[in-house]
């Protein structure tokens, strides 16, 4: 009777050594699902927020806008958001000045010049609230934040719980001032951004900044990656604003860009954007203006005008 030879223990290591390569690498893709799993939910999360601050705004805008007899202030802050002769009211034949319509910011700004004012008053970019809205902190948080399930108590009433950690703002702009009732519309959406509160930092803004039509790249001299607290994936937005006394009438800018990728510079840190910057409507080359730095956005989402219909 013939014998067969066992597996000698060098073999057997081998072939432990082969199933625990294989182990690892099937237990790599659990956190890697994880991670895509939370990003896909966040993804969800920020375009139902946006498709809800779209839908609630078009019907404001109708309601409040078009058809009111007193539309509601912000309105007026297309044409000249200062009104104390320090900027120069928009034209007809230019864009007009984008509108920050941002309740929750606003009402956690109560107090504070930058309530008024994204990122600071010289940003000559305004902030406002609602008129229905106002400076009442349950209802900017009923109209700007999502919500996230509706249940009932034991008699049965309805009681709405909200999760807070989705809010958004609405970033609104007549691309033709003339056109008195046709704005461009972007909803700006927020992952855990403090309810009713504004920590410092919350919006840095940086001026000076050159920026150069079609180029993917922007520098931010004389700070460093720890300064600026940003990483891939985050969002900036172009807050240049020029009036007729700088010798470039219409450059009013609110435009978003989201950050791919970040790196020191001998100056300070050079930003690469995901799309390139855009022309202004002057249609001239580059230009200095504003950087602001937004905290928190988790989504930016343009959408279709707002018309008179």
């Amino acid at each position: 009777m013939k014998h067969r030879t066992g597996l000698t223990l060098i073999e057997v290591l081998t072939a432990i050594f082969i199933v625990g390569l294989g182990v690892i690498a099937i237990l790599t893709l659990f956190p890697l699902g994880a991670m895509r799993m939370a990003q896909a939910f966040r993804d969800e999360r920020s375009a139902l927020a946006a498709f809800n601050a779209d839908k609630f705004m078009r019907s404001y805008w109708k309601l409040h806008v078009v058809e009111a007899a007193n539309p509601d202030p912000f309105f007026n802050d297309f044409d000249d958001p200062d009104g104390s002769n320090s900027l120069s009211p928009a034209a007809p034949y230019e864009p007009s000045y984008p509108v920050f319509v941002d309740p929750m910011g606003y009402v956690a700004r109560s107090g504070s010049p930058t309530q008024f004012w994204v990122g600071e008053p010289s940003s000559h970019i305004p902030r406002r609230t609602l008129q229905s809205i106002g400076n009442n902190p349950g209802a900017a948080l009923a109209f700007c934040s999502l919500r996230d399930s509706i249940n009932a108590n034991e008699e049965g009433t309805p009681l709405s719980e909200r999760e807070l950690r989705y809010n958004y703002l609405w970033v609104l702009q007549r691309p033709v001032n003339a056109n008195r009732y046709v704005a461009q519309m972007t909803v700006v959406v927020f992952d855990r951004r403090a309810p009713l509160y504004a920590p410092p930092g919350s919006e840095q803004t940086y001026s000076n900044i050159l920026f150069t039509p079609g180029s993917t790249q922007v520098d931010i001299p004389g700070v460093s990656r720890s300064q600026l607290e940003l990483r891939p994936g985050d969002w900036v937005v172009d807050g240049t604003i020029y009036d007729n006394t700088q010798g470039r009438p219409g450059i009013r800018h609110a435009v978003f860009y989201r950050i791919t990728a970040l790196a020191d510079t001998p100056g300070g840190v050079r930003l690469e954007l995901q799309t390139p910057i855009r022309t202004p409507a002057d249609g001239r080359g580059p230009y200095t203006g504003t950087l602001i730095i937004l905290r928190g956005v988790s989504g930016v989402f343009v959408r279709p005008l707002l018309t008179n219909q």
